[in-house]
């Protein structure tokens, strides 16, 4: 009896040795992740408003943690179909019928060629809403919502059909302090990046060049024109002739008219191509 007892708590002491390890690693893993995105996830937030912590546990979630097929091949955090730049993968994904039964199927997802422009592309989703609802996500930005539990409200009842999913990014957002880390270093205006206010329904892209404002008197917006904001215009002919930094590229998406943000020594704003000549990348 003594033998088996004491095998009994040998093995006892072995298993949740076990255990522990495997709990530990999972949570070690899972921080490296974290580690690994912090610097994007802040710069893509900071730059269009939105919560770092929803947009780092909505990657964990729907990358396993960084461990899916469509996050290690193709830089997909957040299983975007489609493609990037034309590039794509095909891979096997879940659907689901008119009765609500899931069945397999073969999908084309987008492959990034970083987790920045994944990041990126994720964001402009937020800001930008679809073709046929552009403020769809509204509810998520951080102008409008109070609350990082407010914003994954809406992105739960927008992006998953899993009725636990914004259950899920909660819990993710308050096991890892996400909050905190996240978001109160972008929570006050101050601290939030205003060089580039977000249009609805307009497709940015960052642009690192130069140009020549046109001779004669243009307007020069804070920000790029559209029905839900409104765009403050500086009708100006200081700027004629002066050769500018060119810092980004806004197309609205259902004119595919094209802006461009410009810097000179005076002042930060957006001009169409029209009012700009020797466009150039630097």
């Amino acid at each position: 009896m003594r033998f088996w007892k004491k095998v009994t708590l040998t093995l006892g002491v072995l298993l949740s040795i076990g255990v522990g390890s495997s709990i530990t690693a999972q949570a070690d893993s899972h921080t490296a992740f974290i580690d690994e995105l912090s610097t994007p996830v802040l710069q893509v937030s900071r730059k269009y408003h939105l919560y770092g912590s929803v947009m780092m546990a909505q990657a964990a979630l729907e990358s396993d943690w960084g461990t899916s097929a469509l996050s290690t091949q193709a830089n997909n955090y957040f299983g975007v179909k489609g493609n990037y730049g034309g590039r794509s993968v095909t891979m096997s994904t879940s659907e689901a019928n008119t009765s609500g039964d899931l069945y397999k199927t073969l999908a084309q997802f987008k492959s990034y060629p970083s987790i920045a422009a994944s990041l990126n592309d994720y964001a402009k989703v937020l800001r930008g809403g679809t073709t046929w609802n552009p403020f769809l996500y509204q509810g998520a930005w951080r102008e409008n919502a109070d609350s990082y539990m407010s914003a994954t409200a809406i992105v739960a009842k927008n992006y998953a059909t899993d009725t636990n999913y914004q259950e899920k990014l909660n819990q993710i957002i308050a096991q890892y302090d996400l909050h905190d880390r996240f978001d109160r270093a972008t929570a006050h205006a101050t601290d939030a990046d205003h060089t580039t206010v977000i249009t609805p329904g307009v497709s940015y892209a960052t642009y690192d060049g130069t140009a020549t404002v046109k001779p004669g008197t243009i307007r020069f917006y804070k920000n790029v024109p559209g029905p839900s904001v409104k765009a403050k215009s500086i009708k100006t002919d200081q700027l004629a002739n002066q050769k500018v930094t060119v810092l980004q590229r806004g197309i609205i998406t259902k004119s595919q008219t094209i802006w461009y943000q410009v810097k000179t020594a005076q002042a930060t704003g957006w001009v169409q191509l029209t009012d700009l000549l020797n466009l150039a990348t630097k």
